[in-house]
């Protein structure tokens, strides 16, 4: 997303405030983060850390006498180190956690038979059930098998060896039994919580994309592409707003239109593109320079509308005077010949008791009575 961070966030909308920002600074700091090198060590530790915990086991299992336990887990260690070596030729890598959690499942079950319950090794088969959910799963199918694989395991195995006498090897009420459980729930819970931080980030980029990703495509809605003002409907919708917070506050607001004097003359004397730049120029003039909460767009053509809430004419006159004296101190360049422009802006002061369609007819018949009476500065009066 970080590509289309150029989008102007100017808006009263609250979401385009602190958290739209906020969203952006996050996508863009995954975005750097998120290398291949990051990718493929977000599978190559668990992976060594499954190999770590696969060979404490054999030794335990060695130490307390469960031969049988010991075979299983030395094929278990050759198996992850064969999964280590992939992860760095696989593409698609999560066919290797496709293939952990197959031998998570049959460890667990294995485990179990050998020596009951006590250790928790069953607690595996449940703890895999979030972990193939969590999972950025491209087979939708996956989690649901292991769901339907390990449940019925995990209650069949409660279920048998919930007696004693059915286990291969009785640990009970030996060091080994206590040594097996605290590590079962330590690895356990050092898987859940990696997955878990893993999706959380995860799901947190996803959602700021989707807001960022919706918020731009309003902003391009509402947004004049030449000029990134709002355009004539993103500004009728402000003033609907603007002309009720007036209802509610009692407090009047200012319309003011805009046009660049002789714009034909600069599209004909330096050619349409020059006047394209002339026309961006200006408008970031009165963008820039728009007090907060106050709103502008591209009212058609050369022409320019904004509007400032809570405002007086006096208001209006200063913030229009101001804009006046910078666009025509604006020194434009062309083929090296330097021009400036000039603009003259109508200003209408609205209430709550009038409508829209009068003030913004009001600003406009102002405008051009300015411009009858010389250009270049601000008509404010019907006198």
């Amino acid at each position: 997303m970080s590509e289309n961070a150029h989008i102007s966030t100017h808006s009263p909308d609250s979401y385009r405030g602190k958290q739209y920002k906020g969203d952006l600074k996050f996508i863009e700091k995954i975005d750097k983060r998120v290398s291949p090198k990051v990718v493929f060590m977000l599978y190559f530790c668990p992976l060594v850390a499954c190999l770590i915990a696969h060979t404490l086991y054999m030794v335990l299992f060695a130490m307390s006498g469960v031969s049988g336990m010991v075979i299983f887990n030395l094929f278990s260690v050759l198996f992850y180190a064969v999964m280590i070596i992939l992860a760095k030729n696989v593409k698609e890598k999560l066919h290797l956690v496709y293939a952990s959690q197959f031998e998570i499942v049959i460890h667990a079950v294995a485990a179990t038979v050998f020596v009951g319950l006590m250790p928790n090794f069953c607690m595996f088969l449940l703890m895999i059930i979030p972990l193939a959910f969590l999972m950025p799963n491209k087979r939708k199918l996956v989690p649901f098998v292991v769901l339907l694989t390990s449940v019925p395991l995990y209650g069949f195995l409660n279920f048998y060896y919930s007696t004693s006498g059915h286990a291969l090897h009785d640990l009970s009420g030996t060091l080994y039994q206590t040594v097996f459980y605290v590590i079962n729930i330590i690895v356990g819970s050092f898987v859940l919580i990696y997955v878990a931080t893993i999706f959380s980030i995860l799901n947190s980029y996803t959602e700021a994309k989707i807001r960022v990703q919706n918020e731009q495509l309003k902003i391009m809605a509402s947004t004049d592409p030449l000029t990134k003002l709002s355009n004539r409907r993103e500004i009728n919708r402000r003033l609907s707003e603007i002309h009720l917070q007036s209802r509610e506050s009692g407090r009047s607001f200012i319309v003011g239109i805009g046009d660049i004097d002789n714009f034909k003359k600069v599209n004909d004397t330096y050619g349409h593109d020059m006047g394209d730049v002339v026309l961006a120029s200006v408008a970031k003039i009165i963008g820039d320079n728009l007090p907060d909460n106050a709103c502008a767009s591209r009212w058609g053509g050369e022409e320019f509308l904004f509007v400032l809430p809570d405002a007086n004419i006096e208001d209006g006159r200063t913030y229009a005077d101001n804009v006046i004296s910078l666009i025509g101190n604006k020194i434009h360049t062309h083929d090296g010949t330097d021009f400036s422009v000039t603009m003259t802006i109508g200003l209408c002061e609205g209430t709550s008791d009038d409508s829209v369609d009068h003030i913004i007819s009001c600003a406009d018949s102002r405008l051009y009575k300015g411009k009858h009476n010389g250009k270049n500065h601000t008509e404010y009066s019907d006198c």
